[in-house]
């Protein structure tokens, strides 16, 4: 059994997934590095443990994180310093997507298909994680019994999605380390692809490919990174 975490990050005509995934049987090791993670935020600059890493505001430089005013260079090392520590959660891979805002349920259809399919190679299931706010069960269910895929043998072949088990489990991103997690990577994925003159100062625009070690480039062989498209 794996974990997916999945959340989203967007600009005004883009949609970026990520999807942290890890096995089961690691859930503890990993919380506790990721804990770890954010022990060395608080001890190198005093960032508060409870405070959540949402990307869109700790990079728009919001928000109290620390008793005392952390610059935005600052901020820029710290989103970094947790993106390679990511990369570092035990057994951990991570699927990335972009499209149009119009396909962003196609994009996480093809998502649900490409972690299917990295989980029919594993011989393992998964259980999906999102943040609240949003909901994709009725597209997972049908997905289920019907899910046409284009083959290049001829007519497309219904292959349902059968290790992907239950209902998406729906959490506060708040209280989800894992969930924060998905969405730095997803904005890492958005600046890499529309980067911003103030961001790009601070390098992160090239702060997506800290996760390179971890992306799942089999996820779509015709890009470097493997991120899926729609």
């Amino acid at each position: 059994m794996h974990f997916v975490y999945i959340d989203d990050s967007k600009g005004e005509r883009q949609a970026c997934f990520s999807a942290i995934c890890f096995p089961a049987l690691h859930w503890q090791e990993a919380l506790d590095h990721m804990l770890g993670v954010r022990r060395q935020l608080n001890k190198s600059d005093g960032i508060y443990m409870t405070k959540e890493m949402h990307a869109t505001e700790w990079l728009g430089g919001r928000g109290r994180i620390a008793p005392t005013f952390i610059p935005m260079g600052a901020r820029a090392r710290l989103f970094d310093f947790t993106l390679t520590g990511i990369t570092r959660i035990p057994g951990v891979q991570i699927f990335n997507g972009y499209a149009h805002k119009k396909k962003e349920e196609k994009l996480f259809e093809y998502l649900m298909n490409r972690i299917q399919k990295n989980m029919e190679n594993a011989g393992s299931q998964a259980l999906i994680f999102s943040d609240e706010g949003k909901s994709y069960d009725s597209m997972l269910r049908k997905l289920r019994r019907v899910n046409y895929i284009p083959s290049r043998y001829g007519a497309p072949r219904n292959v349902p999605l059968t290790r992907i088990v239950e209902d998406i489990v729906y959490k506060k991103s708040e209280a989800s380390y894992f969930i924060q997690a998905a969405d730095l990577a997803a904005f890492s994925l958005l600046r890499f692809k529309h980067p911003t003159e103030k961001l790009t100062k601070y390098g992160v625009d090239k702060s997506f490919l800290l996760l390179e070690r971890a992306m799942v480039k089999d996820a779509n062989r015709k890009d470097r990174f493997g991120i899926v498209y729609a």
